[in-house]
């Protein structure tokens, strides 16, 4: 690690990364080499991958690109790892990513960025900054929902036009979801910021500009996501206590997922503001998945 290189050394505090992973050699490594690319781990203080049901070659794969790492024998589910990652890096900050999640922004863009979202943290700005990638966020994320119950006012030229069709839901169907469904609609109010030039015009109790594309979200409106998310260790176990303190019937895998218990009416009266910026992470797999949704389901891989 090259020790001028760190953020720590600008920002006076210390930054860590966890990667969790599960198998997936191809998915982690595609994104170990876009880290590789603009050095990103020199970056911080200390980077380590969770390997959950750990083999010979995720120790090579991980020998290969210079990272540490920790193992289980088994594999624990994802509110566990998160739970190791906590654990074992005992920096100020922590960026938690998947191994499906590349970067694909500059080292200059993610300096800068990282750099930005530390500031607001530590001014109380924000609890917790969103880094996956607002206008390429990849797979498994879905803007219908958005559309059932809201208009787009001004679409952003930033949003990359897709197969969504964007005037697809009628505008009764949008008003009856409002008028009968209003909890459920505010609920997924948030995924205007992935569409909207100005969404503190369009959400103004919910969501507050504090910087160039740069917003600071009620939870009320915007969820926990377990990816791509930079807070302060502080916080990520405070999370972690509720979680465990309140575990679900809906499981990912046989597992409790943080992102399950999290995203209650719990975390919607806590009121936590969620920073949404650019970002710089996106979402790609390239081998088969566990996820019965996912367009690459393998029912033949076992937990």
């Amino acid at each position: 690690m090259k020790s001028n290189d760190k953020l720590s050394n600008k920002l006076g505090v210390s930054l860590g990364v966890g990667i969790l992973s599960w198998k997936s050699h191809k998915t982690l490594e595609k994104s170990l080499q876009s880290y590789e690319k603009i050095g990103f781990k020199d970056l911080f203080d200390d980077v380590k991958i969770i390997f959950q049901e750990i083999s010979e070659d995720d120790k090579k794969l991980a020998e290969k690109y210079g990272y540490d790492y920790v193992g289980t024998e088994k594999n624990l589910g994802i509110q566990e790892g998160h739970r190791l990652i906590h654990e074992n890096l005992n920096t100020d900050y922590i960026l938690v990513l998947e191994n499906d999640n590349p970067i694909i922004e500059s080292r200059r863009i993610t300096e800068m960025t990282l750099e930005n979202s530390i500031k607001l943290l530590e001014e109380n700005k924000i609890d917790v900054m969103r880094l996956r990638h607002r206008w390429q966020f990849g797979e498994g994320f879905s803007l219908e929902k958005y559309l059932t119950c809201f208009n787009i006012t001004k679409l952003h030229e930033k949003y990359i036009k897709s197969d969504l069709d964007l005037k697809g839901v009628s505008s009764l169907v949008r008003f009856f979801n409002n008028l009968f469904r209003p909890s459920k609609a505010l609920r997924i109010a948030g995924y205007g910021l992935y569409f909207e030039k100005e969404p503190q015009k369009v959400f103004p109790k919910y969501v507050e500009k504090i910087g160039e594309e740069i917003y600071s979200v009620s939870s009320e409106i915007m969820n926990w996501t377990n990816q791509s998310v930079l807070l302060k260790k502080t916080f990520y176990g405070e999370l972690l206590n509720y979680a465990y303190a309140n575990p679900t019937k809906r499981t990912a895998n046989g597992f409790q997922d943080l992102e399950k218990p999290l995203n209650s009416k719990w975390w919607r009266n806590q009121n936590f503001k969620v920073g949404i910026c650019d970002g710089l992470f996106t979402h790609n797999r390239f081998d088969d998945s566990w996820r019965k949704t996912h367009h690459a389901y393998n029912s033949q891989i076992k937990n």
